[in-house]
């Protein structure tokens, strides 16, 4: 691998690290390790088709390996791929069932993704991203893993600040960064550092913990986690956040081998930052990465929620109810809530989401056509399987022609009546299928088809 690293980079790093700077740039030359997680939000989990010989010791579903994109235990939402420093963010956040937890940047969702597992469906997460084609694929990825809890957000971190002030028990800033950790995963990315990028990031970075700060609940754990070197927008940045808000102090991070103290001499001698996270490609098996853990002193104060309208009509849930009656074994009505022609079971109904630009909010249940209800596929992915009817398990055939578009033709009567169905691949669900006349026909939606 060539990785072309500029001087200034270089004579950066080597009046840091010293003779060290050398063992660092070798490796940044030096192919990545790459590595996945299994979803236990799923049934029968670790039911796939990948070796899970190799566990990743501080995480509990991640693994050292490849995954294919386009396997059904991809699709399906089983598998994700991950960086393998990057798991152990979520594992340091450590988020309890019942929190209100805030992923702040969480674009592409690979963080927010591993949060909502360790939540297992309980609680409230609000993943946010500013960038709003970026924004659409966290939503996309919060859909294939199957996650319920989840409120996807596409605003500033400012946007938050009026209604949310000590709302969040545990929020998570994986801040936009330089990327210099991320150099020999992404060459190419080398071309846009410079030591002004180093800076308008750091400053950036700053805004958002002081955002964070403000939405998080006295008592609550702030986590700020970066893929890059820079002693700028990690210790620098650290120990300014922590001059400025005196109710916040280091927590200790368990550090497993590898791992190091973060820089005291590279943040203003604070030895509070021995307490944060470094991880050097030259002698961690995974990318740049660091992390840091902070707490909010004080005592939480309970803030009354005012829930939004739902926006059902009576007939709405006449149609809901019929299709439920043909299909479903158990329905669960909680939380249900209107947008346009959609029907989503909410994560939240407060009613201070209103003031932000929701893209998603729970799990999408489908949408209301001329006198009918449809499902959608995001219910499929996250339903239980004992809640369906009936359940048609494709060959390999038939899942070919399925995830090409096409409908299923079937040589004899099944089983079921239904016109709504499951369709599993190797045991796991991964679409509706509507049955007529001996055919399942495709509802597969077009952006996935291959």
């Amino acid at each position: 691998m060539n990785v072309d690293l500029s001087e200034d980079f270089k004579d950066k790093y080597r009046k840091l690290m010293g003779d060290r700077a050398e063992d660092l740039f070798a490796a940044i030359e030096t192919n990545s390790r790459n590595s996945f997680r299994i979803n236990p939000l799923k049934p029968n989990f670790k039911n796939v088709n990948v070796d899970l010989s190799e566990p990743i010791p501080y995480s509990s579903v991640g693994y050292y390996g490849d995954i294919d994109g386009n396997s059904i235990d991809h699709q399906a939402g089983y598998l994700y791929s991950q960086e393998p420093s990057a798991m152990y963010v979520a594992e340091v956040l450590d988020p309890q069932e019942n929190d209100k937890v805030l992923d702040l940047c969480a674009a592409p969702g690979s963080k927010s993704t591993y949060i909502a597992t360790k939540m297992n469906s309980h609680g409230l997460l609000v993943t946010n991203e500013i960038n709003n084609k970026r924004a659409r694929v966290l939503s996309s990825n919060i859909e294939r893993m199957g996650i319920t809890n989840a409120v996807v957000t596409n605003n500033s971190p400012k946007d938050f600040e009026k209604k949310f002030e000590g709302y969040f028990d545990r929020i998570l800033v994986d801040a936009p960064c330089s990327g210099e950790g991320m150099f020999r995963k992404d060459p190419e990315s080398v071309k846009y550092l410079s030591l002004d990028y180093v800076e308008q990031c750091a400053n950036r970075q700053r805004h958002i913990l002081d955002s964070a700060y403000k939405l998080l609940k006295p008592g609550g754990t702030l986590v700020y986690s970066t893929c890059t070197f820079s002693p700028e927008e990690n210790e620098e940045n650290i120990d300014y956040f922590l001059n400025e808000h005196e109710e916040m102090s280091m927590a200790e991070i368990k550090k497993y081998s590898g791992m190091e103290d973060g820089k005291p001499e590279w943040g203003n001698r604070n030895q509070e930052l021995t307490k944060a996270l470094r991880m050097f490609p030259d002698v961690f098996e995974g990318e740049g990465h660091f992390i840091c853990k902070m707490v909010k002193s004080g005592s939480d104060t309970k803030s009354r929620e005012k829930d939004i309208s739902t926006g059902i009509g009576k007939e709405e849930v006449s149609l809901v109810n019929k299709f439920s009656k043909a299909n479903l074994v158990n329905l669960d009505g909680k939380n249900w809530f209107k947008v346009s022609d959609f029907l989503y079971q909410a994560a939240s109904l407060d009613n201070r989401f209103k003031s932000l630009h929701v893209l998603r909010n729970g799990l999408k249940l489908g949408e209301f056509k001329k006198n009918r209800f449809e499902p959608d596929i995001a219910w499929i992915l996250a339903i239980e399987p004992t809640d369906l009817k009936s359940i048609y398990e494709l060959d390999d055939n038939q899942f070919q022609t399925y995830m090409h578009g096409e409908s299923i033709i079937l040589t004899e009567k099944p089983s079921f009546d239904n016109k709504w169905i499951g369709l599993s691949y190797q045991g796991k669900l991964f679409s509706w299928g509507r049955y007529s006349n001996n055919q399942i026909k495709n509802v597969y939606p077009k952006g996935l088809r291959r």
